[in-house]
């Protein structure tokens, strides 16, 4: 008998269920202090909003002083964001006067994590003597380790050239706004929720980012896709970043079975995953039939195999919780199997299934 099962996954929307903000687009029209009250990071950066040859859109813009002594750094770094697998990041920006001499500017282009460590530099930008009119840098770029990240701008510059400065204006990236890491617990980051099923086993696999920050993960199941219990717990470990997990689950029960995630965080913040669902349906004709339905002491059967062989009986019952479990010698054409019920059954509903290694038969019998 051939089993026939689908996997469909509910709802289109994002992995997460926990809201976000929106994505970063920053004008700079209202000067620095409104910035730093979101936690925006300032290190030497200046704003103007005058003379014009500082400002390059609207009211205002960010600038660095030129450099004193060798290299100056100025840097700009938003809020946290949630940085998936790719970025888009642009600004435009321009030199205030024509550089001359040995003198040179450039900008670069960083993910940083909270503590200000660069994760991944993603571009340099050297900027010619003579770029005074306004340009715009616009590119996407692959995220090696998806994860909670600032954009981190950072301003130098060295041989001289007192007067010059760079501004820069008009900030955008395409990553979710996430904010204050000291104010907000840090998400579960689950980058991907999948299962597939063979014969009678769920596979569940799940990925995540920013590991670093997560506590465990509840595995819950539903027959109804409403009322869930937990069937498995997973802890975290202790892997920085990317990070895959794994689980299996016995499916015994026919019908439709419902697979989410409740993931806990660190600080005990709770998310969860969207909803898994796998149908099995077994074909009418069955090798197995009950003989003695409802039965008593013992459960009786007959089992009709192709081949002498040996198989794997088990009895589950209805919340799939293994009770009985043995192999068996059948032989070609019809078997009757006998298998005695001890006290520890309780009056029910149960599930026989024989697993010859290519189909499993399963049928239902009642105890009472």
């Amino acid at each position: 008998m051939r089993k026939i099962f689908t996997l469909c996954i509910m709802g289109a929307a994002a992995l997460l269920s926990k809201k976000s903000s929106a994505q970063l687009n920053e004008s700079f029209e209202n000067g620095l202090a409104p910035l730093t009250a979101d936690c925006w990071q300032f290190v030497s950066m200046m704003y103007a909003t005058s003379p014009s040859s500082y400002v390059i859109n609207g009211n205002g813009s960010l600038y660095s002083e030129p450099p004193v002594n060798q290299d100056s750094l100025r840097i700009a770094r938003t809020p946290l964001l949630i940085v998936a697998s790719s970025i888009d990041i642009s600004f435009v920006y321009r030199l205030s006067n024509p550089l001359t001499g040995l003198a040179s500017r450039k900008i670069q282009v960083d993910l940083v994590d909270a503590n200000a460590n660069i994760v991944q530099s993603l571009a340099t930008i050297n900027i010619t003597n003579s770029a005074t009119t306004t340009a715009t840098f616009s590119q996407t770029f692959a995220v090696a380790q998806p994860g909670l990240y600032r954009l981190s701008i950072t301003l130098s510059g060295q041989g001289g050239g007192g007067s010059v400065r760079v501004s820069l204006d008009d900030l955008y990236a395409s990553s979710l706004v996430y904010g204050c890491p000291q104010l907000t617990p840090l998400p579960v980051m689950l980058t991907n929720f999948q299962g597939n099923k063979n014969q009678e086993k769920v596979s569940l696999q799940w990925s995540v980012a920013s590991n670093e920050f997560n506590d465990k993960f509840e595995v819950e199941r539903s027959t109804d896709g409403t009322s869930y219990s937990t069937v498995g717990v997973i802890m975290a470990d202790e892997k920085h970043g990317m990070e895959s997990y794994q689980f299996v689950d016995n499916m015994n029960a026919q019908g439709t079975t419902f697979y989410r995630l409740k993931m806990i965080d660190r600080n005990q913040t709770t998310t969860y995953s969207k909803v898994l669902i796998f149908k099995n349906t077994i074909s009418k004709k069955s090798a197995i039939r009950i003989l003695n339905n409802p039965a008593t002491d013992k459960i009786s059967f007959s089992y009709a195999s192709d081949v002498n062989q040996v198989v794997d009986m088990k009895v589950y019952d209805m919340n799939g919780r293994l009770q009985i479990s043995h192999k068996l010698n059948v032989y070609q054409g019809s078997n009757v199997i006998n298998i005695p019920l001890s006290s520890q059954f309780n009056n029910g509903m149960y599930v026989v299934e024989v697993n010859n290694g290519s189909t499993v038969q399963t049928a239902k019998f009642i105890r009472q």
